[in-house]
């Protein structure tokens, strides 16, 4: 086919990436570049992993690996800026700006329960990150002009506060206020990715760095328990968030607020409708991953015995297959819990958990969603499975006062602004 002329398509098609000689051979680049990506078996699968001694050298060579990936050193310690102060209901809202590197300055929010000051009291932590448009605002309930479905479900910094837990709110890098207004956050986020691979650097490390620092900031505040520091990721905030849980004992506790779904599976199977592979290949995430570690899966097994919260489900078969055994090689079952959307919760509705997508062609995303039990119009933070969890993690029960249950059942029936 030409590329020239009134027939030429926009999109990729599920028979460009299959096209085969009769030989078995590979003519066409795309086609041998999806099957070899098939074919490859990532060195530091946790599928080769069957006892707890394997199982401990294996989390030290993914950690080291995924380290050198995001190109994370020796982690500084900037000084952080209170910038300004205010009183909310049962909490005090600040914000802080710290500078991690030349010319750079990094804004979080920090809200702490007036309980904890009037008493001088350590409590949990946590650090949240928003989905791909959010700002850190919408995260503390603040108001907020960036791309938000749901408002109120989606406030974790302001329903773990209120919860008595010091909480923080920190944005995804080039988005909302780092990022560019009039124009569309994704463009601007991958503009971000490609400046920042140009110049030899990772955009997720980026993220991280500003993480774990913020983690040490927290060690050394007066109202923080720093063996309860807790990460909460929604969406693309559960990015950093799961590679900073995987890289830092410093992390008590990880709620992963988005369905579980191996990046590298993803782009080989959807290639069906107007869907291209490429497009699901995120260009943040560090170069050649896939070789050593499945992204997600083996991630979030390396974070076992540590207490983790999968809030939307995701794919069973490679995914929470792999993490359920994971967490029972480690001896703590206990401490993983696997929700689903309540349009998946009874399990007679999950048809497609004996499947192995890995062998899939050509699905659409849609198809693809159902495989990985997927509600996409509901995926948001879910305060009704996250926040009774991280309370009995953290205190050993779940609490609420009339007012947050009742703010937790209104949020979770709200419809989406979409």
């Amino acid at each position: 086919m030409r590329n020239l002329g009134p027939d030429v398509r926009p999109f990729l098609a599920k028979d460009d990436y299959e096209v085969r000689r009769p030989d078995g051979m590979f003519e066409s680049n795309l086609a041998f570049a999806i099957d070899y990506l098939r074919r490859l078996k990532p060195e530091y699968s946790f599928d080769d992993v069957k006892t707890p001694a394997e199982m401990d050298e294996w989390r030290r060579k993914v950690r080291a690996k995924l380290r050198e990936l995001l190109q994370i050193g020796e982690i500084p310690r900037p000084e952080f800026t209170k910038v300004s102060e205010a009183k909310r209901d049962g909490y005090r809202f600040y914000r802080y700006e710290f500078s991690p590197e030349e010319r750079l300055v990094v804004p979080i929010l920090v809200l702490v329960p007036e309980r904890a000051i009037a008493d001088g009291a350590r409590v949990p932590a946590v650090i949240c990150m928003p989905g791909s448009g959010a700002s850190l605002n919408s995260l503390a309930g603040e108001p907020d002009d960036y791309a938000n479905h749901f408002p109120l479900r989606n406030r974790q910094a302001w329903f773990y506060v209120k919860a008595g837990m010091v909480a923080v709110a920190i944005e995804n890098p080039a988005t909302a206020e780092n990022g560019v207004d009039g124009v569309d956050h994704y463009r601007v986020q991958h503009a971000f990715a490609w400046l920042m691979r140009l110049a030899g650097r990772s955009p997720y490390g980026f993220m991280v760095e500003h993480v774990l620092e913020t983690i040490e900031f927290l060690k050394g505040h007066p109202n923080v328990d720093p063996a309860r520091i807790a990460l909460s990721g929604m969406s693309l905030g559960t990015m950093p968030g799961m590679y900073t849980a995987a890289l830092s004992d410093d992390v008590a506790a990880y709620v992963h607020n988005d369905f579980c779904c191996s990046r590298a599976i993803r782009a080989m199977t959807q290639t069906g409708g107007q869907s291209q592979a490429a497009a699901q290949i995120d260009p943040r995430i560090p170069e050649g991953a896939y070789r050593w570690f499945d992204d997600e899966p083996d991630i979030l097994a390396a974070i076992a015995p540590r207490p983790l919260s999968l809030s939307e489900g995701g794919l069973w078969k490679r995914h929470i297959e792999k993490i359920t055994r994971a967490y029972a090689l480690a001896g703590a079952p206990q401490n993983l819990q696997v929700a689903h959307y309540a349009k998946y919760a009874d399990p007679a509705s999950r048809k497609y958990d004996d499947a192995d997508v890995k062998e899939m062609r050509g699905l659409t995303p849609e198809e693809f969603f159902e495989f990985a039990n997927v509600d996409a119009p509901q995926h948001s933070f879910h305060p009704d499975i996250n926040l009774p969890w991280l309370l009995r993690i953290f205190f050993g029960k779940a609490d609420f006062s009339p007012e947050l249950e009742e703010a937790i059942r209104f949020s979770a029936a709200a419809p989406g602004a979409w």
